[in-house]
């Protein structure tokens, strides 16, 4: 099935959640960790699991209407995302300081 995952913006942070085979996420990772795009990264868990929680690409913009009005492509793009609302990612995005 190759990588899926999901692209998060909560509490004024992005986080990703990346599924798939260990040796592709891990070239996707060393790729992310050299983009110039990206500031501040942060790996904040690694671990094998039974079930993906994520079929297919999903992006979703938690608590941040303001974004979605002022890129309201965006807004159409994760309206029908279907985030767990306990899912780890938004909880350590929330507690981030």
């Amino acid at each position: 099935m190759g990588i899926t995952g999901a692209l998060i913006f909560e509490n004024n942070r992005f986080g990703q959640v990346i599924e798939g085979p260990r040796s592709q996420i891990e070239d996707l990772w060393a790729k992310i960790q050299k983009d110039t795009r990206h500031k501040n990264i942060r790996l904040v868990e690694s671990r094998p699991i039974e079930h993906r929680s994520f079929s297919k690409w999903t992006m979703v913009f938690q608590g941040s209407e303001e974004v979605a009005k002022k890129l309201p492509e965006i807004a159409v793009a994760v309206e029908n995302a279907n985030f767990p609302v306990g899912h780890p990612l938004l909880i350590a995005l929330r507690d981030l300081k």
